[in-house]
């Protein structure tokens, strides 16, 4: 298939035949909208257009003035809406008597009125010049040229319009009168008292019945009005403010009727002072670790005025925080107890901070942080066996609820054990007992912490009762060797002439006891044996009682234990206790059988 361009499109194959056709008007219809916007107070649609300027079709030799026109009129468009905006406020403020921020914003509403001003001027002049040089129908954008010259204009009959009102450089109203002002203080109580003095003329002669209004750091405060001469005297109260200083200012509004102008006065500087105030602070209850509880209180003048909104520092240990009282003079808040807190007192303290600097009224007040006490309960088998383990049970729980989680252990001379508790606060544990246990009871401690911050850890103690096997056989073993070193060494014949017939059937028990224990350690046991032999031969004697060979060697100083707790038992424990760890224990003290063997002659003595 064959393509056949038409003759008339053959030329545009060639882009350098292509011929480009720019319109100023585009251009001048642009302007005229764009101040047609402005003109009219239109000013967000009319930044929607100067940002649309690149979709213009211009040529580029009128490029470089049209940027000088754009950033022009950009700066009309913004100072003519601030300033707008500044003059609304600033009326709205005159009526409320708020003259000394009216000013403030007067003065900048005026400087921008002044550069829009400035800026619209340079647009019509310079650059509209340029453009119709550079032929551009300038005369296409003159509608919407008066338009924005009208604006302008109006923002600068407001600016004088807002200065005669205010006084500022002798207004139109009338002539501008002398406003001064003095006081005979130097510093003011927040939400005190002022006196002022001062007087009012107009060319060297007062001006009677003109109200003056008093402002402090631009607000207004109250106000006077001047006598027949135009003096002025009284007392005013000033508002609660929380700063070290304060600026006094008086404005006296114009007026047409006797053709006087509106004035301001000289500014007044005075301290305020913070030291007749008072704080108080309500006390709260008892309170667990992470809960929260509430701080309230009140700030007043020591004449008990409220000070209002003022700014009040709370410290609860190390947390810090200012809050603001309300037109009462109350503050509350709420503080959380932190979770690592111990039982005991805290303070809490409230301090005045103007400045949020340390005021001079403070107050404090306390909490007690308690924790919720943990009941353990602990069941134990009546007896335990050594070589075994043993069962502990338990329940856990705290003001009357099963603490779920606790992490609970066990401490026992064999170990530590651990476990967690159910959700119904229930543990078991599992002890295991040494074999090599001889003891008749041991004491097993069991401690529990909660996993809740505010439930405080517990501890019992629970002992075990125990009984060991070895203790049967082995004490039966060693009255068996008694009559087996005795016999050996001829220790019964050499007693045989002096015993008496309760002795001689006591010996008679221990010879019927003697056993072949060779194989048995027991340096030093003869001595120390005999010593228990005759321990045992005097208790017998003096309390009638017979061992049997079933006994323990604890069991048989239980029995003498039961019947006398006096200086005699406690040298026939003695003897009993140091023969029974010769018998049983791994590594035997020599020095206790010598204050074994010592301490015999005082038995028989304490026992004659």
């Amino acid at each position: 298939m064959t393509t056949t361009v038409p003759p008339s499109f053959a030329k545009l194959q060639d882009p350098g035949t292509v011929k480009v056709n720019h319109d100023l008007s585009a251009l001048a219809n642009y302007y005229n909208s764009t101040l047609t916007k402005i003109g009219t107070g239109n000013f967000q649609n009319a930044s929607f257009l100067l940002g649309t300027f690149r979709f213009v079709n211009i040529p580029p030799a009128v490029n470089a003035t049209a940027q000088l026109a754009n950033s022009d009129l950009a700066t009309v468009n913004i100072t003519s809406a601030n300033a707008t905006a500044l003059f609304q406020q600033a009326e709205l403020l005159v009526r409320a008597k708020q003259y000394v921020n009216a000013t403030a914003l007067t003065l900048a509403g005026c400087a921008l009125a002044q550069q829009a001003n400035r800026s619209l001027a340079d647009f019509q002049g310079p650059q509209t010049a340029r453009f119709k040089t550079e032929s551009v129908p300038v005369d296409m954008y003159s509608v919407g040229s008066k338009l924005a010259s009208d604006e302008v204009r109006a923002l600068l009959s407001e600016c004088i319009h807002l200065r005669d009102l205010l006084g500022l450089n002798g207004g139109t109203s009338g002539t501008a009168p002398v406003l001064l002002i003095g006081s005979p203080q130097t510093a003011i109580e927040t939400g005190g008292t002022l006196k002022v003095v001062g007087n009012l003329t107009l060319q060297g002669s007062g001006v009677p019945q003109q109200d003056v209004l008093f402002y402090l750091n631009g607000t207004y405060f109250g106000s006077l009005t001047t006598g027949s001469s135009g003096d002025l005297g009284g007392t005013l109260r000033i508002p609660f403010v929380y700063t070290h200083t304060v600026v006094v200012q008086a404005f006296v509004a114009p007026n047409s009727t006797i053709n006087v102008g509106g004035a301001s006065s000289n500014t007044l500087v005075f301290e305020i002072l913070f030291n007749e105030t008072a704080i108080v602070i309500g006390d709260p209850p008892a309170i667990l670790p992470t809960f929260s509880f509430p701080v309230e209180g009140n700030l007043t003048t020591v004449s008990g005025v409220a000070l209002p909104d003022a700014p009040v520092k709370i410290t609860f240990i190390s947390e810090s925080l200012i809050l603001h009282t309300d037109a009462k003079g109350a503050f509350a808040t709420r503080l959380t107890v932190p979770a690592n807190a111990t039982d005991g007192i805290y303070n809490v303290y409230a301090s005045f901070a103007p400045q949020g600097v340390f005021g001079p009224s403070f107050n404090f007040t306390s909490i007690q942080v308690v924790h919720l006490p943990m009941v353990l309960k602990l069941d134990a088998p009546s007896l335990s066996f050594p070589g075994f383990a043993t069962t502990l049970t338990g329940t856990a729980y705290s003001n009357g609820t099963a603490v779920a989680g606790a992490n609970v252990t066990v401490s026992s001379p064999w170990g530590s054990s651990s476990a967690r508790t159910d959700s119904s606060g229930a543990f078991r544990i599992s002890v295991p007992v040494s074999a090599l246990e001889f003891a008749f009871s041991r004491n097993v401690s069991v401690s529990a912490s909660a996993p809740q911050p505010y439930v405080a850890s517990a501890v019992i103690t629970k002992s075990l009762g125990l009984f060991n096997i070895l203790l049967v056989v082995l004490p039966a073993a060693a009255i068996g060797i008694v009559g087996y070193e005795a016999d050996r060494l001829g220790v019964f014949e050499a007693l045989k002439k002096s015993r008496s017939r309760e002795e001689a059937e006591y010996e008679e028990l221990f010879a019927g006891q003697a056993q072949d224990l060779t194989a048995l350690d027991l340096e030093g046991g003869p001595e120390l044996l005999e010593a228990y032999r005759r321990a045992l031969g005097l208790a017998s004697k003096r309390f009638a009682i017979r061992f049997r060979k079933s006994q323990t060697i604890r069991e048989m100083t239980a029995a003498v234990g039961a019947r006398d707790s006096g200086e005699g038992f406690r040298l026939f424990r003695g003897i009993m206790l140091t023969a029974e760890d010769l018998l049983y224990s791994k590594d035997f003290e020599r020095a206790r059988l010598k204050t074994a063997l010592d301490d015999l002659p005082k038995l028989e003595e304490a026992w004659r």
